[in-house]
C-alpha cells in the first residue's frame, strides 16, 4: 500500500470550514481503474480505516479518500517505514499531529517537496494556520463553547411586555435607531434589542408569555406576536 501511495497517492490539506485554527489532512488514493480503487478501499476498511465512497475526478479517474484524523494517523504510521517519495510529507503530518510543528510549517514542508520535484504543484488558496494541531483543537473547542454560551444567553434573555412594545414602537413608528435604543435601555444587551426588532433569528423571550417570533415588523404587542407565532406552528 505504501508503494502504491508513493506512486498514485496524494496528501491533501485544507483549512477546516474556513476556520484558520486547524488543518484538515486527507490521504487520496487515485487510479483510472474503479476496480483497483475498490480493492484499495476494501483493504483499508478491513483494517478499520474509515474511507470515503469511491469518487470520480473531473478527469474521470477514480479516488478514495481517508480524511478522519484517527484513520489518517493510523494509515500514515503504518505506511511511513515503507514510503520513499512521500516519506518527508508523511513524517511532517505526524509531526503536526503530535504538536511539534505548526500548520504553516507543515505547508512550508509540502512546498519544499514541490520545489524538490517530489510533490506535484497544485494551485492552493492562501492558508494561514500559525498553530500546532493540539492548539488548534483547543481554540476551536473554546470558540464552540463561546458560541453555545452566546446562544444560550440569547434564548434566556427576557424582556417585559411593556419594554417589548415600547422598543418596537420607537424603532418602527418613530425611527429611533438601534444605538439610541441600546442607550435608552441599558438593562438589555445590543443583541437582545436586535432580536426584539426581529433581526437575526427574530426570537426573544418575553416575561409571562414565553418565546415569541418578532420577524413581523407590523406587530407591536408581544401577546399578539406570540399568538400569531403559535398559529403559524
Amino acid at each position: 500500500m505504501a508503494g502504491y501511495f508513493d506512486g498514485d497517492g496524494t496528501i491533501g490539506f485544507s483549512d477546516l470550514s474556513n476556520v484558520p485554527f486547524k488543518l484538515g489532512i486527507s490521504l487520496i488514493f487515485t487510479d483510472q481503474s474503479a476496480e483497483q480503487i475498490a480493492n484499495i478501499r476494501r483493504f483499508l476498511q478491513k483494517r478499520g480505516i474509515k474511507t470515503s465512497n469511491i469518487l470520480k475526478t473531473k478527469g474521470n479517474a477514480h479516488i478514495v479518500v481517508v480524511s478522519r484524523h484517527e484513520s489518517v494517523d493510523r494509515t500514515l504510521r503504518s505506511m511511513l517505514p515503507h514510503l520513499a517519495k512521500k516519506q518527508n510529507e508523511g513524517r511532517a503530518v505526524l509531526d503536526y499531529y503530535e504538536g511539534r510543528i505548526t500548520g504553516n510549517e507543515l505547508i512550508s514542508i509540502f512546498q519544499n517537496e514541490v520545489e524538490a520535484g517530489r510533490r506535484e504543484r497544485r494551485p492552493h488558496k492562501a492558508i494561514d494556520v500559525p498553530f500546532k494541531y493540539n492548539e488548534g483543537v483547543l481554540i476551536m473547542s473554546e470558540v464552540r463553547k463561546s458560541r453555545l454560551r452566546d446562544a444560550s444567553g440569547r434564548f434566556r434573555a427576557k424582556v417585559t411586555p411593556s419594554d417589548f412594545t415600547a422598543i418596537r414602537v420607537q424603532h418602527f413608528d418613530q425611527n429611533v435607531r438601534l444605538q439610541e435604543l441600546v442607550a435608552n435601555y441599558p438593562q438589555y444587551s445590543k443583541e437582545t434589542i436586535r432580536r426584539i426588532l426581529g433581526r437575526d433569528r427574530g426570537l426573544i423571550g418575553v416575561k409571562g408569555i414565553g418565546r415569541v417570533d418578532t420577524t413581523d415588523t407590523t406587530i407591536r404587542d408581544a401577546f399578539r406576536a406570540h399568538h400569531r407565532a403559535e398559529e403559524w406552528r
